[in-house]
This record gives C-alpha cells, structure tokens and sequence, in this order.
C-alpha cells in the first residue's frame, strides 16, 4: 500500500476518520447510528404485511429469515466480494479512471464536474465518483478503499435477489439463488473491481424488484423505493437506468394482457423523488459546461447504441458467449432450469413470475445484442434473473421427474469441459504466441478446467438428494471462485501500474513530473499523485481538450513539448520502444530505462 499524498481534501466527509499514524479507523457513533437506523427503518418498512397481500407473500420479515435460517450462509457469500479485495493492483484503463477521476475530485473539490487528467470528463454521470471518493477519503488512496463501491453494490444486488425469491417463492430458494448470483464468474469479477457496472445493476435490480412487487402484490409504498432507486441508478450510468426497466415491465404487461398495470406504476410522489435526485446534478452540470446536453445524450449514449463509433465490430451473438463465460459454472445448467418445470403443482402466480424473470433477462440481452456498441460488462444486469430461475429449479424436490433431462445436461456438461482440457493442451504447439501471453496463468487454468469437468462426474457417479446436489455444486463453484481470485491477483502483476509507479515514488523529486508521449495510464497518476503532461493524446479525453484548449497538461505541438522539456529539469516518460527515436530527435540527451511496463518503457531524465 502506497502512503497517503500529504494533501488535504477540499472537503471533508461525517464519519469515520483515518488515524495517520496507525492507518486504523476510528468510527463516529453518530454514523454508526444513522447507518443502523436507517438500514432498520429500510427493511422493516418493506417488510410490513400490506392489507390485500396474497398467501404467496405472507411471511416473517426479511430480518427476521436472515437471523433465523441463512445469515451464515449469506455472510460467506458477502466475503467472497471482500476477501483480498485490496491485494491486486488497479488496473487500467477501467480502476485506473475511475480511482484517478475520484482522486482529482478529492482535490479540486468539485463535485459538479467530473475530471480526468484535471480535463472535464463527462462521459458518465457522477455517483460512483461521489461514493468513491467517499471511501478514499476515510480509507486513503489503496485498492481496497477504491473497490468499495463495486463490492458493496454487489452484496446489495444479492439482497435484492434474496428478498425478491423469498417473497415470490420461499426462503430456501432464495438462499440458492443468491449464492447462484454471487458465484457466477461475471458477477464475481464485476463485483471487485472498480466500474460502474455493479452499481447500476445494484440499482436497477432494486427498482425493478420493488416495481414488480409492487405491481404483483398490489403494494404501491414500494413505488416511492422503487423511483428511488432507478434515479440513483441514472446517477450512477444514465438514461439506460430508466429505458431497459421500462421495457422490461412493458414487455411483461404485454405478455400478461394485464394494460392496467402501466397506470399502476405511475406513483407521482416517486416521480418526485426520482426527479429530486437526478435533476440537480444534470442541471448543475448543464451550466457549467453548455456542450454536455449534445455530448452526453447525443454522443455518448444515442451514438453509442446506433452508430459503429466505439467498442464496435462484434456480431450481434456476441453476448452469448460472453454469457457463456459470465455465468460460470452455472453455464451448463440454465438450459435445464429455464426448461425444466419446477415443482410437481405451479403455485398462484408462478407463470406469471417465470415470464417476469424471462422478460427481464430477454429484453436486456435483446436491447444490448441489438446495440452497435459492445462490451462484456453491459448484460451483468441480466445474470440475477437467470440466477433466480436456477435457483428455483435446484431447490425445487422434483424438478425432473424421469432424471432424463438431468442426466442429459450432465453428459453435455462432462462432454464441453472435455473438449476444454483438449483446447488447453493442444494451445501450445498450435499457437505458441497465444500461449505465451498466457502461461504465467497455466497452473491455474489447468486448476480451474479440471474442477469443470470433476463436478459434472462426480454427480453422474453418485446420485444425490436435491440439497446434497446443491452443497456439491456451490463448493465447486466457491473452488472455481477462489482459482478465479488468485489468476485476477497474477494477472494484476502484469495489467497494473502499482510496481511502476513504485518506481516512480522512489526516484520523484518535488520538481519531478510525469510525461506521456501520445500515452496515458490514468493508474499511474493514481498511484503516484501527479498528473501526466500528455503529447498529442487522443480518445477520451478529447472533449475535455475541446473545453480547456489552454490546458498546461496537454501538449498539441513539438514546440510546445521542447519548451516543457528544457523547462523542467526532471520528468518520468512514458512511452512505446517504436517511437523513442523520435523522441530523442526532440530531447538529444541520454534518458535511462527505469522499467518496462507492459509493451512501454518507463524512463527518466538525466
């Protein structure tokens, strides 16, 4: 862990401060306090038996079945998103923005206008940002202060699925699904590191979850949480927030023929409370940078969805093998459960709640494969559904009653992790350059493969009861998780800048500077302090250049650079091996090689 920059915060937080010299944390009780009441006012509040509530939801309070049946088991799942989370390296481009955006925050005070590189930087609205800083403001600038956030959103989208199946179905299923959730590979990893993912799937999770009750159970006090929630989630990622929900329950109304159920979402006091949150800071941002209207909904949003501009070229399957990937090792399962009719009798409104879960998990991948820019992370708001429906089908005495269809996903499972083992054995002869950039994690895809392919025969040898199936797959899928945490710990050796700018903080004079020559790692200034002096850099930050033209930090000329250059008599470069020739045209004297760092070098002046 770095130490703390020695300045001080333009504004300071309530609650718990750092202790400078023991690096401990001394917790105010009047933070404690509000914290445990308001988490307590939250969930007995919907937990109250509403007047006309179906047999299906006539329940111990949420408190009270966490307590009594699965706090345990629940508490292990929130350790998965907390356990070594400070021990790997931020990584760029993603943890590297974000951390450094949060950094700068702490620094200018501003809460208005996100920057980068002290750039305005209005990509995404400011939530995660505000929270971030938050957190590095108690904790100091480390991993485990940036990767907060994204854990605590992680547990908060389990309890959403957690309380959703216990109220539809019962608490057993709603355990399995949660763990289901939790141990998927694609929520895993969103879920420690540092992007905006897991907090827009946490509040959108929440808004949708409310929503349907709410619809389902004829409980309209849930609405003003659910309008809450869905204006935090535009808070954290956008309009995107409010669009996939809307489509989600038009969707289902419409499979449902129930039209009425449109009218019985409108909540005007919500409406307020959803206005209240989001509009401040979109108008506050508005003024103080006229260009953000057209930038922010024109460019990085409606561009972004019709237009090939950025993160493009992907086939419009692209998502099913990303689910393929993400939903690991509960992969082989979905098909079952999804076609499997779970329980020997469908209680009062299973239809309606299976076509609930298949119209949210359908019209987000729909909408995203549809979509010209892609990226892995935009369907993670589709894993808790399908997690919800898998659990359903595992808890459930008699999913299948002949074990046919069982036994028939087992063999396709046993047969799929096969022909990886063969893959992972035939790569290095095939492709030795593919090989290569991967080897250092060879152990542990050898480890993680193998585990793929024990579970599935290990079931097919032994018959198991319902809970023992379960037990069987969930310490599978922890192993699976735990290979997963230590190949993210050595991949973070090799992405991260940390050991860089380790580097850089022992050799930084006070007049030292960072030069990017048409580079940029955001982690670098994170981790060192400094912001990068930046020659002829495009991509992210050409809106913030458009903003500030006279900016000190970016350097548009060769002119412009030889000044700086002769002007400061210490500066740490970094730059690609191809152009360090013409770099020496315009700085002759010698530099010195201090590291590579991926495919650049890090050097310094004389």
């Amino acid at each position: 862990m770095l130490p703390r920059p020695a300045y001080q915060p333009a504004f300071i937080f309530l609650g718990p401060q750092l202790n400078e010299n023991t690096q401990a944390f001394e917790t105010s009780p009047l933070l404690t306090g509000m914290v445990y009441s308001t988490l307590k006012f939250f969930f007995e509040y919907l937990s109250r038996k509403p007047k006309h509530q179906s047999p299906m939801t006539n329940s111990p309070s949420l408190i009270r079945q966490l307590l009594q049946s699965h706090l345990f088991g629940l508490g292990l799942l929130t350790l998965l998103f907390f356990f070594r989370l400070g021990v790997p390296g931020l990584m760029d481009p993603d943890e590297g923005r974000y951390a450094e955006i949060a950094r700068e925050m702490l620094v200018t005070g501003d809460l208005i206008t996100p920057q980068l590189n002290f750039l305005p930087y209005l990509e995404k609205p400011p939530l995660v940002y505000w929270l971030t800083s938050l957190c590095l403001s108690w904790g100091g600038l480390n991993e485990w202060a940036a990767r907060t956030i994204p854990a605590l959103s992680a547990v908060g989208g389990l309890a959403a699925v957690y309380w959703l199946t216990a109220r539809i179905w019962d608490t057993s299923t709603a355990v399995i699904s949660a763990a289901v959730t939790a141990t998927s590979l694609g929520y895993l990893i969103l879920g420690r590191i540092l992007t905006l993912d897991m907090t827009l799937t946490c509040f959108m999770t929440w808004g949708i979850v409310l929503g349907y009750l709410a619809i389902r159970d004829k409980v309209r006090r849930y609405l003003p949480w659910a309008y809450g929630c869905l204006g935090l989630a535009v808070l954290s990622k956008g309009p995107v927030a409010v669009i996939l929900p809307g489509l989600i329950f038009l969707a289902w109304l419409l499979s449902q023929k129930q039209w009425r159920g449109i009218v019985q979402l409108w909540h005007p006091g919500g409406m307020l409370i959803f206005l209240a949150l989001v509009l401040p800071w979109y108008i506050l941002v508005s003024l103080k940078n006229p260009e953000f209207i057209s930038y922010f909904f024109l460019q990085e949003n409606l561009q972004r969805f019709l237009t090939p501009r950025i993160h493009a070229g992907q086939p419009v399957y692209y998502y099913l093998g990303v689910l393929l990937v993400g939903c690991l090792p509960w992969t082989f399962l979905l098909p079952w459960a999804w076609l499997t009719q779970s329980g020997e009798r469908a209680p009062e409104h299973f239809f309606a709640d299976r076509m609930f879960l298949v119209c949210w998990f359908g019209v987000i991948v729909i909408f995203f494969s549809l979509s010209r820019a892609k990226l892995p992370s935009y369907v993670l708001p589709a894993l808790p559904p399908a997690a919800i429906m898998l659990g359903r089908a595992l808890a459930s005495s008699n999913p299948d009653p002949d074990g046919s269809a069982w036994r028939l996903t087992l063999w396709l499972w046993f047969g799929l992790a096969v022909l990886l083992i063969v893959l992972l054995a035939g790569l290095p002869p095939l492709l030795p350059k593919a090989w290569d950039k991967i080897a250092y994690l060879a152990p542990l895809l050898w480890l993680f493969t193998l585990t793929l392919a024990a579970t599935p025969t290990l079931l097919l040898l032994k018959p198991f009861s319902p809970r023992g199936r379960c037990r069987l797959l969930l310490a599978a899928a922890l192993v699976l998780n735990v290979i997963l945490m230590m190949g993210s710990e050595r991949l973070s050796e090799i992405r991260s800048p940390r050991q860089a700018a380790q580097v850089i903080n022992s050799h930084m004079p006070p007049e030292g500077i960072l030069l990017g020559y048409q580079l940029y790692s955001q982690g670098l200034s994170f981790y060192t302090g400094q912001p990068f002096y930046l020659y002829k850099i495009r991509g992210e930050l050409d809106f913030g250049i458009r903003q500030s033209p006279h900016n000190p930090y970016y350097l548009n000329t060769e002119a412009e650079l030889s000044e700086l250059l002769h002007r400061r008599h210490r500066f740490f470069l970094l730059i690609s091996p191809e152009e360090l020739p013409t770099f020496q045209a315009v700085y002759s004297k010698p530099l010195r090689i201090l590291t590579p760092w991926k495919k650049y070098l890090l050097a310094v002046s004389p």
